[in-house]
């Protein structure tokens, strides 16, 4: 449990734009590990939304398995893909990861012009042809977080078994008297 007294300290900071850390650079490996990334997928999926589960299998070389049960229609099977991280984000112009999508059986890419799989997509996550785009700005936005992205100067995602690691260097601009 994280002390209210540190909570209300981390939000004013943030509040300020960090200034009272002005000059502060930061180097972060964070790995994270299957099951974490899982639990938080599972809570951030809507009581009644279009997928009712979806769970993600990291593997080397940068991809990632996934398995995606929709609720609607009821009799599909659940769907299994992997993606492969085709694009890095490149920072502050384009916040954006984007996977190729492969291993889709022939019978669901047939499918997938019959349903309206734009339509079940969260905002930010984009499908077109091949390709899955994930909008880190609009993710970090639904959840009042977007400012952080611009602390951020590099940012990659890389996937390995079990799990994804994020690198990140971020910097806060230094205090101007």
């Amino acid at each position: 449990m994280i002390p209210p007294s540190l909570l209300r300290t981390l939000e004013r900071l943030r509040a300020t734009g960090f200034r009272d850390l002005g000059g502060a650079r930061l180097a972060a490996t964070v790995p994270i590990g299957e099951r974490l990334l899982n639990e938080v997928i599972a809570g951030s999926l809507p009581p009644n939304g279009a997928v009712r589960e979806a769970t993600i299998h990291p593997q080397p070389d940068d991809r990632v398995g996934v398995r995606v049960k929709l609720a609607r229609p009821g009799f599909l099977p659940p769907i299994r893909a992997t993606l492969v991280i085709a694009r890095q984000p490149d920072l502050p112009n384009a916040p954006r990861v984007v996977f190729r999508v492969t291993g889709l059986p022939p019978l669901l890419t047939l499918a997938g012009r019959l349903l309206p799989l734009e339509s079940m997509l969260p905002p930010g996550v984009r499908l077109e042809g091949d390709l899955l785009t994930v909008d880190l700005a609009v993710m970090l936005a639904r959840h009042g977080q977007r400012e952080l992205l611009d602390y951020a100067e590099r940012l990659r995602v890389t996937a390995e078994a079990g799990r994804l690691i994020v690198h990140l260097d971020a910097a806060v601009p230094p205090r101007v008297a």
